[in-house]
């Protein structure tokens, strides 16, 4: 068993032992970016956890004053997010949360389903690569665990949509290998909470938004690293973290969206992009959150200006800060992308 501070919720992966995710000595152990050439695919890509910042109490008070600030819309997405699973659905689902950006999606969606269904609604979470798929032996857990539940995947954004993608390809050889049919002719389902590019099957929120969640690292919100995986095809394994970094008052601020009532859904309009971003850039605000976190980018693009982002995007400012990742304000293009920021990887 996996510990976590997020309720309810079962993570399925295997426990590779605890390390200190600071300590100099434990770098190895780390991914960096030579993950990523073209050279290294599959299992290999993957064979190791993503590195994690360390962070300071600057940016957790202004992460903080994000998640009160996005609150209201974030829960009226949520809202919005579950009406159209329950349309979909009578009878309660599986939420399978993808590692780790649908965890804090998933809480919040699992509690406003269980209002509507009258009963507690079961959330799982496993790790989903690029080109490698999810981890097959814990979806069989799980299905297993839960027979007969319509199943819907949980991510936190849709961006360029690799993750509908990889969903789809699993799902093709996941057939392939003889395993049940969970979903159907329509193929897996996929939740999120902003879907700039509408490429998911329920979407709460179009427009490009920051999600405060993207900003939560694993050490301080879920005690454990991101998954990777081994040749043996066995189930992905995580590293437990020190429980002395986590910050409980960041996923109990988290856990509070909604506590109050959901106000009515916000004005979310998104026009089409006008042109497509070239090569090489990481689009839309959470995913540009994510690459500061676990990527080395080379530049950070806002749409808004400098003193527009200070208010609205203060901790990716500051993470920015900290990551020594040089920052524009004010760029057209990001706007002409669809975009609330963009960033340029190596």
């Amino acid at each position: 068993m996996i510990a976590t501070p997020w309720p309810a919720l079962t993570v399925l992966a295997r426990h590779a032992g605890e390390i200190d995710p600071f300590d100099p000595g434990e770098r190895h152990r780390f991914r960096g970016e030579e993950a990523f050439a073209a050279d290294v695919t599959g299992w290999r890509r993957w064979s190791k956890p993503s590195p994690e910042p360390a962070v300071d109490e600057d940016f957790r008070r202004l992460l903080l004053a994000a998640i009160d600030r996005g609150g209201p819309a974030l829960a009226a997405g949520v809202e919005r997010l579950a009406s159209q699973i329950v349309r979909a659905d009578a009878r309660p689902p599986l939420l399978v949360a993808i590692l780790r950006a649908g965890v804090p999606v998933a809480h919040l969606l699992a509690r406003a389903l269980a209002r509507h269904y009258g009963e507690p609604v079961p959330q799982v979470a496993l790790s989903l690569f690029a080109g490698l798929g999810w981890d097959a032996p814990a979806l069989e857990t799980a299905l297993r665990a839960h027979p007969g539940r319509p199943v819907w995947f949980v991510d936190g954004w849709t961006s360029k949509g690799g993750v509908a993608r990889e969903l789809a390809a699993a799902y093709a050889r996941w057939l392939d290998a003889g395993h049940r049919d969970f979903a159907g002719p329509e193929g897996p389902r996929l939740a999120v909470l902003v879907d700039p590019n509408r490429l998911a099957t329920a979407t709460g929120l179009v427009a490009d938004r920051l999600v405060p969640s993207a900003c939560f690292t694993a050490p301080e919100t879920l005690g454990f690293s991101r998954g990777f995986a081994t040749s043996d095809g066995a189930m992905f394994q995580t590293y437990g973290f020190p429980p002395a970094l986590l910050q409980p008052r960041l996923v109990q601020a988290w856990c509070a969206l909604g506590d109050h009532g959901v106000p009515p859904a916000p004005e979310d309009r998104q026009a089409p992009p006008a042109e497509p971003p070239p090569p090489g850039w990481r689009l839309h605000v959470n995913e540009v959150v994510r690459a500061l976190i676990n990527r080395d980018p080379r530049a950070l693009w806002l749409a808004a200006d400098e003193a527009q982002a200070a208010d609205t995007l203060a901790p990716v400012l500051h993470l920015a800060r900290l990551r020594e990742v040089p920052v524009r304000f004010g760029v057209p293009q990001v706007s002409a992308w669809g975009a609330l920021a963009a960033a340029r990887m190596a």
